[in-house]
């Protein structure tokens, strides 16, 4: 099996770097038509090539064979574009709709403890969070309603799950998270089922969950990729099978939902495409698009 798997990696990885080597002539056919001569090209022209190189990369990065690792793939043509392209998986972060919807207060209250909160400070972010998704005029003990953020000068909740992961920054008190965890956006997402893949999770994302200390996250964290099932990720943790019997439900090898970046560089100008997609391994759905 684990022959297999490599192979199958292996494999991959040449149709992706066959796909960017015919994507070298496509590069080349678009230099050709456009008549762009780098040294003089006009700033509209730089900025249709970086677009086109970075739209070809969103291309490779929705193929199923694309390595979905974290790892930025880059090739760079002779007629001087550069391309990067960077696929991780969005299953490997916490839903946090699904979690309130759930009102699952222990894997977000955990995670806040490891990111310095003290247990007042927490359970204030968790019902605030509560209270901005939930319609309805009820306020939870330490949480805030159309009152509170107008006394702060702010837009009252609306009441909805959240649309986009940033907008959690608009909840009163999640400066409290904001302040201790600058990078808190990469641990969130409103996108998948709430299932955890465990091969892209960040290790306080995997303590959080499963209740485990650091040192046995950063075990299951850095042993993911060769883990053959999910019974193995419960031998990593030392459980029993009744002790994860309902933890694994929660937990998988993997994910159908992407987050892809491509970036393209022609004369010193570059365009990004950001995009989340689903795939069921044949066909591959758009479920949100930003550049930039």
């Amino acid at each position: 099996m684990k022959q297999f798997r490599n192979n199958a990696k292996g494999f991959a990885l040449l149709l992706v770097m066959w796909a960017l080597f015919i994507m070298s002539f496509s590069i080349i056919g678009l230099l050709t038509l456009l008549n762009v001569d780098i040294g003089n090209a006009s700033g509209m022209e730089r900025v249709a090539v970086a677009s086109s190189l970075a739209l070809s990369g969103i291309t490779l990065g929705r193929n199923v064979d694309f390595p979905v690792n974290g790892k930025t793939e880059k090739q760079s043509f002779a007629e001087g574009g550069v391309l990067e392209v960077r696929a991780i998986s969005e299953n490997g972060k916490l839903n946090v709709n699904r979690l309130l919807a759930r009102e699952e207060r222990e894997t977000l209250h955990a995670l806040f403890r490891i990111w310095g909160l003290s247990d007042g400070e927490a359970d204030t972010v968790l019902d605030c969070l509560l209270d901005y998704v939930q319609p309805g005029t009820a306020r939870r003990l330490n949480g805030a309603k159309a009152d509170q953020y107008r006394a702060a000068g702010r837009q009252p909740p609306p009441g909805r799950p959240f649309r986009s992961v940033d907008e959690m920054a608009h909840v009163l008190n999640f400066e409290l998270v904001t302040n201790r965890k600058g990078d808190w956006r990469d641990y969130f997402t409103i996108y998948g089922d709430g299932t955890l893949d465990l091969t892209a999770a960040a290790s306080d994302v995997i303590r959080a969950v499963c209740g485990i200390g650091d040192v046995g996250a950063k075990s299951v964290q850095s042993g993911a990729s060769g883990f053959v099932d999910i019974d193995a990720v419960r031998r990593t943790m030392g459980f029993t099978e009744k002790e994860f019997e309902a933890m694994q439900e929660r937990l998988s090898l993997g994910g159908k939902i992407r987050r892809i970046r491509s970036t393209g560089t022609f004369a010193n100008v570059a365009h990004t495409i950001e995009v989340i997609c689903q795939t069921d391994g044949i066909t591959s759905s758009i479920l949100e698009w930003r550049e930039w």
